[in-house]
């Protein structure tokens, strides 16, 4: 098990995820609220900055949900990964929020 920590609607989740399952179905699993919705990488709801860990991404994805740019600069669909190691990893839109602020 790879422990995981989620910043998500303005929070910071901690949680567990085995190797077989995706961060996001293991959120889930747990009641932590993360954005979801086709769960098969085709809408981009469940895009995330990787911002520590090693992990897998499915390579068959919508290229409107996730861009090869995005994936070179850490981002991520929850839905189509596994974890490699411990994650530290953020919403795409709180990580927007968090970038805005920052400036």
């Amino acid at each position: 098990m790879y422990k995981v920590k989620l910043h998500a609607r303005g929070q910071l989740f901690e949680y567990s995820c085995s190797s077989t399952v995706t961060p996001l179905q293991a959120a889930r699993n747990q009641f932590i609220p993360i954005p979801t919705g086709c769960k098969q990488g085709g809408c981009g709801m469940c895009k995330i900055k990787v911002l520590e860990g090693e992990y897998s991404q499915e390579v068959i994805r919508s290229h409107e949900a996730l861009s090869d740019a995005e994936v070179e600069n850490g981002y991520a669909l929850a839905c189509c990964m596994v974890p490699k190691s411990d994650l530290h990893i953020i919403t795409a839109e709180d990580y927007a929020k968090k970038e805005k602020v920052e400036i």
